[in-house]
């Protein structure tokens, strides 16, 4: 009987948190006659501070009265307060407003480092809700009440009250550490970790675990399988991409003892080669070998350039996007195998016709082909077969082509080129592939845990009482 021989595991969990941030607020409710009031978990940058006339929280045409912020005949008058929002992802702002005499209008504005800008003019009585952008989010935001005009009569009065700022903190990753060493002998099973604890700053719970074959994984034989019972944990294997979901949401020991309930099988008499699993926080896909993480996004009919747009915005646990740059064939079949296939990537030949070039992450500029359908590999290439071969006046744009028009022996996740808008019917854009990793600036990230499951020939050793298997090493 041949057998899986000298085969390692490599364990990574992946784990989609649930995100339940911490946050931080800002506020004054007016409760006591002090331009020192501070309600919130933080304290603002110093006092509300008045121009135009002689701060005075008890006196003047802006004062507090009645528990809430008055204004009386502003006209240029106006009031402001400083805070430090720096280091906050999503800042909100609400507050009530109720004008009692007159028909003028207020501005509420705020600072965005380089001056203030009205963000709603509040008239009546009312409420405000406002997210602040990523310009008003600063160690020198401030907030402004200010007359919309300088007409005001002496009876006009507005009252400001409830002065709420709600910052919330970036989500901080778990720290995900396993450890595993165990051998697998066809015909079995066994658990893919044996041991696994998650700690986390600012969570408690997540909401799925991934357990993904990432390399070496063959389709119809290759499975994972949660075993026991876990009453807030459901299972679901998926053959395409070899990964196991495990679903919540459930605490991060639910999860564990999950992890550790989940076991590799193998259906063939004979199974070879080497397995990856892949596991990170998250539910990017993990690829050892580069340290990087994957994701597949779908969006139909998207163009290149707005591919590449849209996937520098997006950030992992604070490392930056960029159309994947696939510079391996382990990188290239990853992405194209397993990472939900046929869609955009990070190369074109805009710059000069034939001079392919990735143009997107760490490897922007790097020219890796040369030429046409019969040019020249400078450092990998995947292409399909036939391909680059510039079709109809103006293919300047590379993708992973759909599996069904793979061909001259090309493995699945080999690149096409097209127009900037895609093709039709199998050549149409599907999405495109994002990769985190190796950017300049990217923090440092410790979401990863890998184990090893050495696996070796199993001998059948054979006595009067008892037959087992026995690890010849």
């Amino acid at each position: 009987m041949r057998i899986l021989q000298n085969t390692v595991f490599i364990l990574f969990f992946i784990f989609a948190t649930l995100v339940v941030r911490g946050q931080d607020t800002f506020a004054d409710n007016f409760q006591s006659v002090s331009y020192a009031n501070s309600d919130g978990t933080e304290l603002f940058l110093g006092n509300w501070s008045e121009t135009g006339e002689t701060t005075s929280p008890s006196g003047g045409r802006i004062r507090i009265n009645s528990n809430q912020l008055r204004f009386t005949n502003l006209d240029t008058r106006y009031i402001t307060r400083n805070l430090d929002l720096s280091g906050y992802s999503d800042v909100t702002l609400t507050l009530d407003y109720n004008r009692t005499d007159g028909d003028e209008s207020m501005d509420v504005q705020l600072f965005n480092g380089t001056s203030f800008v009205t963000v709603v003019t509040i008239t009546g009585t009312g409420s405000v809700s406002y997210d602040l952008d990523a310009s008003e989010i600063g160690v020198n935001s401030a907030i402004r009440f200010v007359a919309t005009d300088g007409s005001w009569s002496s009876s006009e009065r507005y009252f400001i009250d409830n002065v709420l700022f709600t910052a919330q903190l970036p989500d901080q990753p778990p720290l995900v550490v396993g450890s595993g060493s165990q051998v697998y002998c066809p015909g079995g099973s066994l658990p893919v970790a044996q041991s696994i604890t998650i700690t986390d700053p600012d969570d408690t719970t997540t909401t799925a675990v991934y357990i993904q074959i990432s390399g070496g994984y063959v389709n119809g034989e290759d499975l994972l399988s949660l075993t026991g019972s876990h009453p807030n944990i459901t299972s679901s294997w998926d053959a395409i991409q070899g990964e196991l979901s495990l679903q919540g949401p459930a605490t991060y020991t639910e999860f564990e003892a999950a992890v550790l309930a989940t076991e590799f099988s193998s259906s063939s008499a004979n199974p070879t080669g080497t397995r990856q699993f892949s596991i990170t926080v998250g539910e990017a896909n993990f690829l050892p070998n580069t340290g990087h993480y994957y994701e597949f996004v779908s969006a139909p009919g998207i163009s290149w350039t707005d591919a590449e747009a849209a996937a520098n915005l997006r950030t992992y646990f604070g490392w930056q996007g960029y159309l994947v740059t696939l510079t391996s064939q382990e990188e290239a079949d990853f992405s194209g195998q397993q990472a939900s296939g046929f869609g955009w990537i990070g190369a074109n030949d805009v710059a000069v016709e034939g001079e392919w070039r990735w143009v997107t992450g760490p490897e922007a500029g790097t020219q890796f082909w040369n030429g046409g359908v019969a040019g020249t590999e400078l450092t990998y290439a995947n292409w399909n077969g036939g391909e680059p071969n510039n079709c109809c006046g103006g293919e300047d744009y590379a993708h992973i082509a759909d599996a069904s028009v793979i061909r001259g022996g090309a493995p699945v996740g080999a690149w096409n080129d097209l127009p900037n808008g895609g093709g039709g019917g199998a050549y149409a854009s599907q999405g495109y592939v994002v990769e985190y990793g190796g950017m300049v600036g990217d923090p440092p990230l410790n979401i990863t845990a890998t184990t090893s499951l050495a696996i070796s020939d199993c001998k059948v050793i054979t006595n009067r009482r008892i037959t087992y298997r026995a690890n010849p090493n």
